[in-house]
């Protein structure tokens, strides 16, 4: 079994969400417009939820409200999750994106309009396969059909294969694989239980151990089977007149059938933005987040281009990398700016598929991302002092809040220890090179950030390389949101192989001068 190696994750708490009662009421109202009867949402700004709220019916038959802890049928956002897995076995060097899927499967997948192309791992997460979807069997067999839930394996191979019981003509596209894009929900099926071949275990049991526990996701599950259905959003459209979908399964599970809370999808979104570099590392998603393929769809503003799994879009001028989701009775958004590190997801469980629910939909994303901007606008000291060793901010705008350092040990072999009083809005910031421990005392939260030793001491320059990976990243590394009474160490979080708690710039030997500015 082959276990993605993740360095030790520090659960450092969430700013607190701040309620906007206009904004409430834009979504009431845009939930009216589309019929949507359930919607949870937040915007996520460096890593951090800074607002989230939640609205309307989880269940209408059982009179169940929407929570922050309900339960979404992701839909096509689960994809984001399967190509993390693949993209971490990627990075251990057991696949290659160029490799024949033929090489990590236990049956041989041949378009057989091209029978001597070979279909790669690259094709798959691009969209660019030739495997074509047969949209009348998912309808047919998925939800109206009332049948258990079956094999990954079992399924695949006998729809990829000819001869299999749910083989057809339209299994493949007549092209080249590789020569076209057309959406793929089979192919995505193929990228999990390649996973499965690899490490020899399930896929779920492959994303619970390397994505879901490092995350906190505990809740976060591929099959219904395995929640409490009282806590999970019951699927609806309107017909007109509300009509329950039922909890459906669909046989390709891994390209949408992930179900989530809004707490639980943010941590995943979080660390996508740098929050945790222990998901992948930087260049991989570097080459996630970078277009390959240009689709040639503009519906709705829904696509710019494909990277690896996630897709680009530009709304009012943003772009923004992520993906939808859209089956029977969900509809499902989350997405992100890379560089400006704001980000937006929203969950629902059903509206008006003719009518306006999705416009509806798009236009509560960009009113949360304008919410999202304004916040990251107002507290641009966040990003002050990062040439510092560390730099702690205090989140609270009325209270002071206290923290406790030890520096040490500097100079003389001393250490120093002391309380330290910031005001609200305020920061301290130390450039010392000695490993430090800070315990929050409160009242308020504040925002710690630790940057790594520079082991290119002759330069100073500003990237480092892992000697373990050997791969080089920025030195700014960890952002923290510290609650009162929470002691932390810096070093946490940091690719294997690295030193821990070391500081970036050189402090004062003699230990007289501390380089300490307190604003």
């Amino acid at each position: 079994m082959i276990k993605h190696i993740v360095p030790f994750l520090l659960f450092i708490g969430l700013v607190s969400a701040q309620p906007n009662p206009d904004l409430d009421q834009f979504i009431l109202n845009r939930m009216d417009s589309g019929y949507i009867p359930g919607l949870s949402a937040c915007a996520v700004v460096n890593g951090q939820v800074t607002w989230s709220n939640s609205y309307g019916t989880a269940n209408m038959t059982l009179n169940i409200p929407v929570t922050e802890d309900t339960h979404f049928l992701l839909a096509s956002i689960s994809k984001l999750v399967t190509a993390t897995a693949v993209m971490q076995l990627y990075e251990d060097g057991e696949i290659e994106l160029h490799d024949s899927i033929n090489q990590h499967l236990p049956f041989t997948v041949i378009n057989p309009f091209y029978p001597d192309t070979e279909i790669t791992l690259y094709m798959l997460l691009t969209h660019t396969s030739s495997i074509k979807e047969d949209l009348t069997f998912s309808e047919e067999y998925s939800i109206f059909g009332n049948n258990p839930e079956m094999d990954l394996e079992y399924f695949l191979s006998n729809y990829l294969v000819l001869g299999g019981e749910f083989y057809s003509s339209n299994s493949y596209y007549n092209y080249q694989p590789g020569a076209q894009w057309n959406y793929s929900n089979i192919g995505f099926a193929l990228i999990a239980l390649i996973v499965e071949s690899i490490v020899g275990q399930s896929f779920e049991e492959y994303c619970e151990i390397n994505i879901f526990d490092p995350l906190g996701m505990a809740e976060t599950s591929w099959h219904f089977e395995d929640m409490d259905e009282s806590n999970v959003a019951m699927p609806y459209e309107w017909m007109p007149g509300w009509e329950e979908m039922g909890h459906y399964f669909i046989p390709y599970y891994p390209s949408a059938q992930l179900r989530s809370n809004i707490n639980e999808l943010s941590s995943f979104l979080s660390a996508y933005m740098g929050n945790w570099s222990g998901l992948l590392n930087d260049d991989t998603v570097e080459l996630m987040l970078t277009e390959h393929i240009d689709d040639g769809w503009s519906w709705m503003n829904m696509s710019e281009g494909w990277g690896l799994g996630w897709y680009h879009k530009i709304i009012n001028g943003r772009d923004l990398w992520g993906h939808n989701g859209m089956m029977w009775g969900v509809l499902t958004e989350m997405f992100f700016s890379p560089e400006d590190k704001v980000g937006v997801i929203i969950l629902t469980n059903g509206g008006d598929y003719f009518g306006s629910w999705y416009t509806d939909v798009i236009a509560i994303e960009n009113a949360i991302l304008d919410y999202g901007y304004e916040y990251l606008a107002l507290h641009q000291e966040i990003n002050i002092n990062y040439n510092a060793g560390w730099n702690i901010v205090n989140l609270s705008e009325d209270k002071a809040t206290t923290v406790h350092i030890n520096v040490g040990p500097i100079g003389y072999s001393w250490n120093k220890n002391f309380d330290r009083t910031i005001s609200p809005g305020g920061f301290l910031a130390h450039a010392l090179e000695p490993k430090s421990t800070f315990d929050n005392k409160g009242p308020g939260d504040i925002l710690l950030n630790c940057q790594r030793h520079r082991v290119e001491s002759a330069s100073r320059v500003d990237w480092k390389r892992d000697p373990g990976s050997q791969k080089t990243y920025q030195p700014n590394y960890h952002l923290d949101h510290v609650t009162p009474s929470t002691y932390i160490e810096p070093g946490m979080g940091q690719p294997e192989g690295t030193e821990r708690g070391l500081f970036s710039q050189r402090g004062d030997s003699s230990g007289g001068t501390t380089g300490e500015i307190d604003r």
